[in-house]
């Protein structure tokens, strides 16, 4: 018994942004409607299994910064609904998101994917395929960026 409970890991999950919107894009394209419900299911799994999914400053920055209201509203209430732990990135993090750019990351997926490594997440779950093709080709942390539909 002491062993299997050894060998039991409680993961840590990170949505980047995209993820607290995909429920506010056009449910009616088949692709969108998929990755929402898989962001749905991610969301249960985790609060039945008390898998942990942290959120953090740069992903309530970027739903603020929506003009929609309702979007943003929307966004905001989802993002508040889901995590259950938050993180504030420091100017380390700043620092290691540089290092992401350098290596072919925008701006904003540098930022989630050093504060995803930052609170030691196993998986950052995202809809943006240039993201996740970009870190999966550089090898680039050891957090695994993946789509919600595969994950």
């Amino acid at each position: 018994m002491n062993r299997i409970l050894q060998t039991l890991k409680i993961l840590t999950i990170y949505f980047d942004t995209c993820c607290y919107v995909r429920p506010q894009d056009d449910q009616t394209q088949p692709e969108i409607e998929k990755e929402t419900l898989a962001i749905s299911n991610i969301v249960n799994i985790c609060r039945i299994a008390g898998y942990s999914i942290i959120g953090s400053s740069a992903v309530e920055t970027e739903i603020k910064a929506d003009p929609n209201v309702l979007s943003r509203e929307r966004s905001l209430d989802f993002f508040d609904w889901v995590i259950n732990g938050y993180f504030v990135l420091t100017a380390a993090d700043f620092q290691r998101a540089g290092e992401f750019m350098t290596r072919g990351l925008r701006a904003k997926d540098s930022l989630h994917l050093a504060a995803a490594e930052a609170v030691g997440a196993d998986f950052l779950i995202t809809v943006d395929k240039k993201f996740e093709r970009i870190a999966a080709k550089n090898n680039m942390s050891s957090v695994k960026v993946i789509n919600p539909v595969d994950f």
